[in-house]
């Protein structure tokens, strides 16, 4: 039975709404296993019931209902106000003093919802401008003609509305205070408070307004994958002993560790295994959870790259898929080229787009595989779009791979943000990676492999030769291509610091090549195929990701030479394995991914990585144009006056000393810590950049064959006939096929003459010879007028 017949959308009542936001948000905050959350359950629920409010007016009931639109339909800041009341009245109503600033974090979440976080501290004057203005006293002067139903209905929840009315001055003076005492957070503990209870309002309001149903949570095995060695007859010899031995290491030190620990380490050498050890791992301390602590937490497995996550998620995929685990609520990946297609396993229900979309985006699933970016945006950030999911990343297990990935001047932040996390919000965090940075003291972190040193000293696969003199990129070329002619049967890889000299090398060892073969050619991927001789790939950011994936699917499985010229994003992760590698100067912890990939699986004879200094012609190191001084006078100085050494002798040892200086050298970002202690949302996007880059760049979308072409002029279609929901719901359709083909370019270097508009430039069929090559990707011609075709 209903009290009013207003609406909140125009399918459902405004009652119907609050209850069920409200009924959901408490429900969330009670299944999380922390302190305090009966309390803040409490509150949650009142925030549901008040977020909408002001709905009620009869503005807002003449847009919803008949479209007339006008500015005092707005419904946030007198909402925001109501919710203030109703959180304050509850705390008198019940005696309770634990926090009065919880009704002042009700006002911020609830005047933010429907946008981004601003800063707390200009909120005052904000509230005084708000309050005076014309749109708030007709509001009020509305809903003071409105009919008893309203007050009835917020009766029933114990919120008076006629107090709230008689007691408006009063209440604007309660808020100012409660805003001016917002002065200083050094625990972070407002800042994560907000972040929770906005979290949830966001997650609760667009999932009831959406209907989408609340999916259900699923158990997994903590032995899945030792099923899955014992199926797949992994054999015990040479480095997969190795790899048994750390994995049952591991494994054996994560099922018997208290729970009370928090961070943990598994820093193993790169090749070791290290993602079936992780996986493992991970499900047997969700199952341990489960038993001693009675709920079940969410695993985030987080990477630094789209490509590692690609060939991880295929790894991850097929022992979920071998164990009938099928379906985004067992498994989920996330990131910006995700498929936003949500399957139920355990539902005949069919999500739409809309509804996959607020899934997935949700981190909706028991393991969820995404991009740092994801992970640490939605704890560090004011958008609204990465904090809805931050209580779904409470209650968890986060998995951090390849975590030297992440800027130094950040290694404060995160250390605290982590801690945090862990200590007072129920996660449970895992660092995994060869080249292990000091963002925790000794005493912080547990490592779960008992004798590091071990499996480093038994990693003899490569040895070292650094070169301490520069060479000029023009000698450098000669080198490679003498190379190429006498190592005719080992796979070589150059790894280079800018796309100018590794197109450069490329240019040459590719001509080279062509003027020696008669037999050749080059495949849809832009590899070129010296017949029954050699394969020459080169890849870069330029390349479409399409063709990147396909690229190193080719390496994996060719039975010729590889010959690959590429820039650092084939340095970490990415499961390939040469004979010989050339690394232009780089920070130690690159040198060490990048070495890496150099007799990864052990089977070969000695790999031999090269360490050089190349320089332009004008005599200037290409690594200075890339990376920070700090880190690159830090590894000269690990480096000292070595030429030669071995694996075993080096990785570790050299990483150690690198990642302590560095933490000895650098300081944390004081204004992104000023931000955070001071509540200052606004200003933390521009101040956390996980990739820092003053270029300004665009998306170029590159029509390189048929299916290209049509998915552009899908996207044609939808932005040129279709708007609001409807536009955003069919993009989402092919959003994913539609990234494999954009790359991202410096705007000043794409011109102006293929911009198709204001978000995404494009290089159709008839342009592709000027400004896209198979092989090399995106070409620099420089700014453009429009050419006349």
């Amino acid at each position: 039975m209903y009290y009013t017949k207003l609406k909140s959308h125009p399918n459902k009542y405004l009652e119907d709404h609050l209850k069920n936001v409200a009924n959901f948000s408490k429900s969330s905050f009670l299944s999380l296993n922390i302190e305090n959350n009966k309390l803040f359950a409490d509150i949650s629920y009142i925030i549901g019931l008040s977020h909408d409010f002001a709905k009620s007016t009869s503005f807002f009931q003449d847009y919803i209902i008949n479209n007339n639109s006008n500015e005092n339909k707005s419904h946030g800041f007198l909402s925001a106000v109501f919710t203030y009341f109703a959180i304050d009245s509850f705390f008198k109503q019940n005696n309770i003093s634990f926090n009065k600033n919880l009704a002042i974090i009700g006002y911020i979440v609830v005047l933010h919802h429907h946008g981004n976080l601003k800063d707390v501290l200009v909120l005052s004057e904000y509230h005084d401008t708000k309050v005076d203005s014309k749109v708030f006293r007709n509001q009020i002067n509305d809903l003071i003609d409105l009919s008893n139903d309203l007050h009835l209905f917020y009766n029933e929840f114990g919120i008076n509305v006629n107090e709230f009315f008689d007691n408006l001055c009063d209440i604007h003076e309660d808020i100012l205070c409660d805003l001016d005492y917002f002065e200083y957070d050094e625990t972070f503990d407002y800042y994560f408070l907000i972040l929770l209870f906005y979290s949830i309002l966001l997650d609760a309001d667009k999932m009831d307004a959406s209907e989408t149903g609340i999916v259900k949570r699923e158990n997994i095995s903590g032995n899945i994958v030792d099923e899955y060695k014992i199926n797949h007859s992994f054999n015990q010899e040479g480095i997969n002993k190795l790899r048994e031995e750390a994995y049952l290491e591991v494994n054996k030190n994560i099922v018997e560790s208290s729970l009370s620990n928090r961070i943990y380490s598994i820093n193993l050498p790169t090749g070791i295994g290290k993602t079936l050890t992780g996986l493992s791992s991970v499900l047997k301390l969700r199952n341990k959870i489960q038993d001693e602590m009675n709920f079940t937490p969410r695993i985030i497995y987080s990477l630094p790259f789209l490509s590692i996550i690609d060939q991880n998620e295929h790894v991850i995929k097929s022992i979920f898929n071998e164990n009938d685990l099928k379906g985004n609520n067992y498994f989920l990946k996330h990131n910006y080229l995700a498929d936003m297609q949500y399957v139920n396993s355990g539902s005949d229900e069919e999500y739409d787009i809309s509804n996959s979309k607020i899934l997935i985006e949700g981190w909706n699933s028991e393991f969820i595989i995404t991009t740092f970016i994801q992970l640490f945006y939605s704890l560090i950030s004011n958008k609204n779009s990465f904090l809805r999911k931050f209580h779904n990343i409470t209650n968890s297990i986060i998995l951090l791979d390849e975590i030297q990935s992440i800027p130094y001047k950040f290694w404060g932040i995160i250390n605290l943000i982590l801690k945090k996390l862990a200590n007072e919000y129920n996660c449970w965090i895992i660092l995994m990676t060869a080249t292990q940075p000091f963002i925790f003291k000794e005493n912080e972190i547990i490592s779960l492999v008992d004798d590091v040193d071990y499996y480093f000293n038994q990693f003899d696969r490569v040895d070292y030769n650094f070169r301490p003199d520069n060479i000029s990129i023009s000698d450098f070329t000669n080198e490679i291509i003498d190379l190429v002619d006498i190592e005719n049967d080992k796979d070589i890889l150059v790894v280079l610091n800018t796309i100018n000299s590794s197109v450069e090398l490329y240019e040459s060892i590719k001509q080279h090549l062509i003027d020696n073969n008669e037999k050749w050619h080059m495949d849809d991927d832009g590899i070129i195929h010296i017949e029954d001789k050699c394969n020459l790939i080169y890849l870069s950011t330029n390349i479409l990701p399409i063709n990147r994936l396909r690229k190193i699917d080719a390496i994996k499985n060719s039975n010729v030479q590889n010959i690959i010229i590429s820039t650092q994003l084939i340095e970490a992760g990415v499961d390939i394995d040469v004979d010989i590698v050339y690394r232009d100067f780089a920070p130690l912890d690159s040198i060490i991914q990048t070495a890496g990939r150099c007799n990864r699986s052990g089977k070969k004879n000695k790999g031999l990585v090269n360490v050089v200094s190349l320089v332009n012609e004008k005599g200037h190191t290409y690594s200075k144009y890339v990376y920070n001084k700090l880190l690159l006078n830090t590894t000269g100085e690990v480096l000292g006056n070595l030429n030669k050494c071995s694996e075993k002798e080096f990785n570790l040892k050299a990483s150690n000393k690198y990642f302590k200086l560095i933490s000895q050298r650098s300081f944390g970002d004081e204004e992104l810590l000023n931000c955070l202690n001071y509540l200052k949302f606004k200003e933390i996007p521009s101040k956390f950049k996980l990739i820092d880059n003053d270029v300004n760049k665009m998306d170029v979308f590159v029509c390189i064959n048929q299916e290209a072409e049509e998915i552009f002029n899908q996207y044609k279609y939808i932005v040129e006939n279709l708007s609001g929901f409807e536009r955003k719901d069919e993009f989402l359709k092919i959003k994913s096929k539609f990234y494999q083909y954009v790359i991202s370019v410096d705007e000043k270097k794409f011109g102006s003459a293929n911009l198709y508009n204001d978000e995404i430039g494009v290089i159709y069929p008839y342009d592709l010879d000027r400004k896209y090559k198979p092989d090399l990707g995106f070409i620099y011609v420089g700014d453009e007028d429009p050419m006349i075709w």
